[in-house]
């Protein structure tokens, strides 16, 4: 709840994204000792307008923490005020290199012109988790957690997994190797396209060999590869579709980890232990790894009217 007989410097704005334009505003009332309230308008999700409610406000909140009161209002046409309505309607002049930042140009990546905390922000959404590993090292599971998680945090975030793509995207494709680079190539081009449009992507496939995590890695521009360590002998015992039993039996060809290699990561961004690590700690792992904070409780950062 807001403080009883506080006044507040208002700011409206879509701050799509927040950028240095609007933080010289911001701070130019705080430095007077202005009580400042950002009021984030509503509007519709498209490329002019492409963040949510959610990620606008936590752009200015890693800027400003609670130094700021944020607020959430319908999106509107018109301001209309009458006489002695009791507060200054103030227009304010940024200086020539402030007031000629372009919003178009913030969001293209063209213009520098925003806070390192809301640029690593941004990155983040945009980018792409590639789990490897074993079969039945926990990929999927993983990555379902994560994609929670994600969602649960204001991000929008699409999951591809192996057997979804393999069963309908990529039907025509086998289980040679030039069949899984193809397979991981097409996979890869998803994935940046998703980024592109603003979607935090999980990718759970083996991609077992480097050259495949390399190729990837050159297409997709925001790319972490979080390797999923688990011994041949624990995913064997959690295979309940038998899978690794066909192998050895010959009934499967080329499957990975039996009768085609793994090659572990040499240089993976994040390593968790599937094998001795419950699927909690590894989505707590990661999440720290990318430096995506847990929603702040007891505080209320975004209020509605």
């Amino acid at each position: 709840m807001y403080s009883a007989h506080k006044r507040f410097a208002l700011f409206i704005g879509r701050w799509q994204p927040f950028h240095n334009g609007h933080k010289y505003l911001i701070d130019k009332a705080l430095k007077e000792g202005e009580n400042v309230c950002v009021a984030i308008r509503n509007t519709e999700i498209s490329g002019k307008n492409p963040y949510t409610v959610g990620q606008r406000s936590e752009m200015i909140r890693r800027v400003y923490g609670d130094r700021v009161e944020i607020i959430v209002i319908p999106d509107i046409k018109s301001i209309n005020i009458g006489r002695k309505v009791g507060y200054d309607v103030n227009r304010i002049d940024p200086p020539d290199e402030i007031g000629r930042i372009s919003g178009t140009n913030v969001r293209a990546g063209k213009d520098d012109n925003i806070p390192k905390e809301v640029e690593e922000y941004i990155k983040t959404l945009r980018t792409t988790l590639w789990l490897t590993g074993l079969p039945c090292s926990g990929k999927t599971t993983l990555a379902k957690r994560i994609k929670e998680e994600l969602d649960n945090r204001g991000y929008k975030c699409v999951h591809l997994d192996g057997d979804d793509v393999r069963g309908k995207l990529n039907s025509d494709l086998g289980f040679s190797a030039k069949d899984r680079k193809e397979n991981l190539r097409r996979v890869a081009h998803i994935a940046k396209l998703f980024n592109e449009n603003g979607n935090f992507v999980i990718a759970s496939f083996v991609s077992p060999a480097e050259k495949y995590r390399s190729m990837i890695k050159e297409i997709i521009a925001d790319f972490r590869l979080v390797y999923l360590k688990c011994s041949v002998e624990t995913c064997e015992k959690r295979d309940i579709k038998g899978m690794y039993k066909k192998a050895k039996l010959g009934q499967i060809k080329e499957f990975t980890g039996i009768s085609a290699p793994f090659e572990e990561p040499a240089h993976a961004d994040i390593t968790v232990d599937t094998e001795n690590e419950d699927v909690e700690s590894c989505v707590k792992h990661i999440l720290e790894k990318l430096k995506i904070e847990k929603p702040v409780k007891g505080k209320e950062y975004v209020k509605s009217w």
